[in-house]
């Protein structure tokens, strides 16, 4: 099998990812096919002017489509400098952000190629990438070179779906070349050769008003556990452990969450934090946190609500998550809290942009507000069934809210007030907009209600099945209402 190797002499790969702003701070890894054939493209146009276009074809043929990789252990981080604004006032800088991913030395990216090498097509690949000598941006040095790899070489950079299995937890959008017969059935506003798809700057989209890049495929690629940010954490030398019960962070994207997407947010964050986990804990599933998973070492779900609640917030009323808190009964240990603080960001499908989720608190138990009226926010469900005989499907519904409240030591409400609609947000939304169960789970029946009780409460609080999913969360009903 062909494969591109790439090594790093400085063993740092500076880019940051197509359509991202170089000061959000985040990298691209593993290095873009797309990145690579512009490199390409540029030593082509420089260093070999007189190579044809129907002669550097089959190359682009070759960097085509989804290819595999094999990625070295490295870590993420970054460098803030100050620079001029070229303005009188000397103290006027501009942060800026420099993105890196740092490797081992003598460590290499292997880039497997999908495609056969047709006649010249791997001697003049191979001849354009000694001519490399940086990816990214100036200083991201490379050495680059085409080599046969073994059959049982180990690919642990995969498509999703492509042979990749949960031991792949960290899913990243990947910006490939698209395959020349998929990109000859687009139908452009102008004409554009596949070549020169490839070469379009930024300008030139814009003048175009173009949205895309054309020749673009995002694909998103899962990277085998532990080898990113994988840092083995020191022992505590003292006995000193913080009593922390609950952690909030506040999310920041260009595209934040819809509030109807609650229980599935709040499952992907369980799931990115139990991979977070596995890493602190040395790569050993079997460690993962019961708490993190609401499961025993047997795979047997637990019922005492000692595990963590996740709950995605809606703290300004735009219908958009902007906050998640995670709570527990008891405190957390000092890798389950390792584990909270490198949580900094989770992936979006649908080519959106991920969510920054930026730690702004961690305290023995949870702000609470008080209030002895509270109002659901997202829908309430229950796994049992209602069955005739047990008075009228609303009685046996607050019936099913006297039980959780009973589960969650909260009084009795004095009364429950169904309502169809929610009262919090942009605009009035029905319960059977929500998901209402995780991912390939049949949804359950929905139901919002108003709880007033004799005394004030300390919330909020989430009720329910999938409540540890920030289903059936309750708010203090607003003032207004």
């Amino acid at each position: 099998m062909l494969a591109i190797e790439l090594k790093f002499p400085a063993m740092r790969y500076h880019a940051n990812p197509w359509g991202r702003n170089v000061n959000e701070g985040e990298v691209e890894w593993p290095p873009s096919p797309y990145r690579l054939l512009r490199a390409l493209i540029d030593v082509w146009k420089r260093r070999r002017p007189d190579w044809s276009e129907d002669r550097f074809l089959p190359v682009m043929h070759l960097l085509s489509g989804s290819p595999s990789f094999h990625l070295p252990r490295a870590t993420t981080g970054h460098i803030r400098t100050f620079q001029s604004s070229n303005q009188e006032d000397p103290s006027a800088k501009q942060k800026i952000f420099d993105a890196f991913v740092a490797t081992e030395n003598s460590a290499r990216v292997l880039v497997g190629l999908a495609h056969e090498a047709p006649g010249s097509a791997a001697e003049d690949l191979d001849d354009l990438l000694s001519e490399l000598n940086f990816l990214g941006r100036s200083e991201s040095w490379v050495k680059a070179r085409l080599s046969d790899i073994a059959d049982d070489t180990e690919w642990n950079c995969l498509p999703v779906g492509n042979g990749s299995d949960p031991g792949y937890d960290t899913q990243v959008q990947v910006a490939c070349l698209m395959l020349r017969a998929d990109y000859a059935g687009l139908k452009l506003p102008e004409p554009c050769t596949w070549p020169g798809a490839a070469c379009l700057t930024t300008h030139d989209l814009l003048q175009k008003g173009w949205s895309r890049a054309p020749a673009i495929q995002w694909h998103t690629y899962g990277i085998k556990a532990g080898m990113i940010n994988h840092i083995q954490p020191k022992q505590r030398q003292t006995g000193y452990q913080p009593s922390v019960r609950c952690v909030k962070y506040a999310l920041s994207s260009p595209v934040l969450p819809h509030v109807k997407e609650t229980v599935n947010f709040a499952d992907k964050i369980r799931r990115h934090v139990m991979g977070i986990h596995r890493n602190v804990k040395g790569g050993d599933p079997g460690l993962i946190s019961t708490r993190f998973s609401g499961k025993d070492r047997d795979g047997t779900p637990l019922h005492d609500h000692g595990h963590a609640f996740y709950l995605p917030i809606d703290e300004d009323h735009d219908s958009r998550i902007d906050h998640l808190v995670i709570r527990v009964k008891e405190p957390f240990d000092g890798s389950e809290l390792l584990a909270l603080d490198r949580l900094s960001s989770v992936w979006q499908s649908g080519s959106k942009p991920d969510i920054r989720l930026v730690l702004t608190e961690m305290a023995e138990t949870a702000e609470t507000v008080q209030s002895d009226a509270w109002v659901s926010a997202t829908p309430f469900v229950t796994a049992r069934h209602y069955r005739a005989g047990r008075g009228s499907y609303e009685q046996w519904l607050s019936g099913e809210i006297f039980q959780e409240c009973k589960f969650h030591s909260l009084p009795i409400p004095m009364s429950v007030d169904w309502i169809p609609w929610t009262l919090t947000g942009s605009r009035p939304l029905r319960w059977m907009q929500f998901m209402r169960g995780k991912k390939d789970e049949r949804p359950f029946r929905g139901h919002g209600c108003i709880l007033r009780f004799e005394k004030p409460v300390s919330g909020p609080f989430a009720l329910g099945a999938r409540c540890h999913y920030g289903l059936g969360l309750f708010m203090p009903m607003p003032e207004a209402l």
